[in-house]
């Protein structure tokens, strides 16, 4: 993957989707079949690069959601998303390989989950014709990073960068209901690659059109909030005591969640959870500079200064 690239000339491998909040609800697209006609939600969207970082515009990361004994629920993502230990997945196994149905059945309340945001355009939505035009994060799951990732390396045929604002494709969104949940079996990109549109019209590689590109995607919603999060002491703390609600009276949760490495000094070494906050927070100031020096290297002013007109 080269280092000299900007958002106007992506390449197929330009974009980072194999890794992996901002809590506004407004900058959220996450349409459910509910909400179209028939029990079918359709519109036409657009991915886009991440301006403050091209190469993050899919964030990947892994989060489970947690409920205490009082009933409130958090949602957590696991430190497995940046490759560190998480004593919420040594809870999960223990449960599930337990000779008990119930502790089997309970694993379920502990499953790690992946979630993707990427910034869109929405193109057409009869749903919510206001939409139009705007920018939002969007927020899908495997099902749709699938079909993206089948666009970079198809089975056949010349590979699409989704992402390129000149020669990508539209989203053809198709939500429709199967059970209790969304189905997006339907959904595909369109057949032809087209610029994303500005206005009425297509983009065009000018300096007026990358111009007013640059200006919209400025005001977009940032992704940087819906990157993984260390845990902070309460979401340690809220860790802790879901855990302790699966285990045993008498179980050691430093002893449960222990690596192999440190089972023989559990008792005498932090709990895993902490440990693995503090590996956490150290990956993550870590990541933190690393993407501070690439959001410098990959700030839109040097993209355009670069481009040769």
């Amino acid at each position: 993957m080269s280092d000299s690239f900007d958002i106007f000339n992506l390449g197929v491998e330009d974009v980072e989707t194999h890794q992996p909040e901002r809590t506004s609800v407004n900058e959220i697209y996450k349409p459910t079949a509910d909400d179209g006609k028939d029990g079918t939600y359709k519109a036409l969207i657009r991915f886009v690069p991440n301006p403050e970082n091209p190469r993050k515009s899919l964030i990947q990361k892994y989060v489970h959601w947690l409920v205490n004994s009082n009933g409130d629920g958090k949602l957590v993502d696991s430190p497995q998303t940046i490759g560190e230990h998480c004593p919420i997945a040594d809870v999960f196994w223990k449960l599930r390989k337990s000779d008990s149905a119930v502790d089997r059945k309970s694993s379920e309340k502990l499953k790690r989950r992946q979630q993707y945001y990427s910034l869109i355009k929405i193109v057409k939505d009869p749903q919510n014709p206001e939409l139009e035009g705007t920018y939002k994060v969007f927020k899908f799951g495997y099902k749709i990073k699938e079909k993206i990732d089948s666009e970079l390396k198809p089975d056949f045929g010349e590979p699409t960068q989704v992402f390129d604002l000149f020669e990508g494709k539209n989203f053809e969104l198709v939500i429709t209901r199967q059970g209790d949940f969304n189905n997006y079996d339907k959904s595909k990109f369109s057949a032809s690659r087209s610029a994303v549109v500005i206005g009425d019209s297509p983009a065009e590689r000018s300096k007026e059109s990358m111009a007013t590109i640059k200006e919209e995607l400025e005001a977009a919603p940032s992704l940087a909030g819906y990157d993984y999060k260390a845990w902070d002491e309460d979401t340690r703390s809220f860790v802790n005591n879901v855990l302790r609600m699966y285990l045993n009276p008498g179980d050691d949760i430093a002893a449960v969640t222990a690596t192999p490495a440190s089972k023989t000094t559990a008792k005498a070494a932090p709990t895993p959870v902490d440990t693995a906050v503090a590996g956490s927070a150290s990956t993550a100031t870590a990541v933190k500079e690393t993407t501070a020096k690439a959001n410098t290297d990959d700030d839109l002013d040097s993209f355009l200064n670069d481009l040769n007109l």
